[in-house]
Formats: C-alpha cells, structure tokens, sequence
C-alpha cells in the first residue's frame, strides 16, 4: 500500500506541475516553475542525505568509551567462536525467562550447562530504535545500537551504532542510505558484534 501511495503522489504532482507550466505564460517563468518541480520532490531527499553524512561523522560505527581487561566472559552472546576463536572462558545467555545457560570449554570439548547462575560481569546487548532515547519518526532515519555494558551498573563501556535514512518523500519507504560503517557497504566483512566485543572485553590471554 505504501508504494502505491507514493506512485499516486508522484503521479498526482505530475499532473500539477505540467498544468502549472502550461498555465505559465511568460517563458522565463515556465522556466522557474519547472526548475521548481524538479527540485521540490528531490530536496528532502538531498538534505537528508546530507543530514545522514553529518550524523555518520559523529555517531555511527564502533565507540568504546570504557576497555575491560582480565575478562573471562560475558552474558548475551552465546556464540561457540567467541570461545575457540577469541579465547574467552564462557559465554552466557538467557534462554527463557529467568533461565541462564552457559557455554564453555571443557577438556577440549564445548560443553553446555543449563541452568545455571550467570557470573558475567558484562553483557552484550540490542538497542532498537524504538527504544533509543530522543529518537523521532518523524525526523526519517533509523538507528539501532548494539551496546556492551556493565550489569550490575548499567555503565556502557562501547557501543556500535547503525544509521540510515529511510527515504524522502518520493521515495520508497525503508532505508535508502546508509554510513559508510555498515559491514555490508565494505569488504572484507568485518562482524560488528565481535569488532565491539573484541575491542571492548579483554580477556587475560591479552
């Protein structure tokens, strides 16, 4: 249905703009107003960009604030690498509510304990737009954080911050542009989560 608006619209401001030219009688002026409509449709789209570009300097991409050293392991990303890859002893997660497992090396071997007491001092964790302060829908850009904080304090020590603009009004909806930090606009692929955990968690083997 958002598509066909917008196809509708475009159409409707077609129709507009050449019975305004038409109408025009002086040349000149018919020159202005189809420099008029020619900018009209495209000027949110080239300020938002712009906008996006600025936002991207000095928000997007990876930031730590604060390095933790002499970490053993984290709570939320329970990912088997971060151990036989990374060198971390275990990693946590919350498999249901209230309900922690954990992932560790044992004699060589993966092994998974459930039900366990987490004794991560740090966690992983997603921000949504939606749940980000001082975050707008009118203001047309989406913005999604992956965060590495402090559990019992809440401190974030770094965070990876995704940025795109979802479009002008003569666009398509969703996001059309995004900063130069999305690990899908480069090569070679570079993880975020494990950039930010890598950068951010230090374990004692470092």
């Amino acid at each position: 249905m958002g598509g066909l608006a917008v196809l509708f619209l475009l159409g409707l401001y077609f129709i507009l703009a050449v019975m305004a030219i038409v109408k025009t009688k002086p040349l000149w002026a018919k020159a202005l107003v189809l420099l008029a409509a020619l900018l009209i449709p495209t000027a949110d789209a080239v300020y938002g960009r712009y906008k996006l570009k600025q936002m991207c300097a000095t928000e997007a991409g990876l930031k730590v604030y604060k390095v933790a050293h002499n970490v053993e392991g984290f709570m939320g990303y329970a990912d088997e690498e971060m151990i036989t890859k990374y060198g971390y002893q275990f990693v946590e997660s919350e498999r249901t509510h209230g309900k922690y497992y954990r992932v560790s090396l044992s004699n060589g071997y993966i092994v998974t304990d459930e039900n366990v007491t987490p004794k991560s001092i740090h966690r992983f964790r997603l921000v949504r737009d939606f749940e980000m302060l001082n975050y707008n829908k009118k203001q047309s850009y989406s913005r999604n954080q992956e965060i590495i904080e402090n559990i019992a304090t809440s401190e974030v020590l770094a965070t990876y911050t995704h940025l795109a603009f979802t479009g002008g009004w003569a666009e398509s909806p969703g996001n059309v542009a995004w900063c130069s930090t999305e690990p899908f606009l480069n090569k070679p692929y570079v993880d975020p989560i494990k950039l930010l955990i890598t950068s951010t968690l230090k374990h004692s083997g470092e």
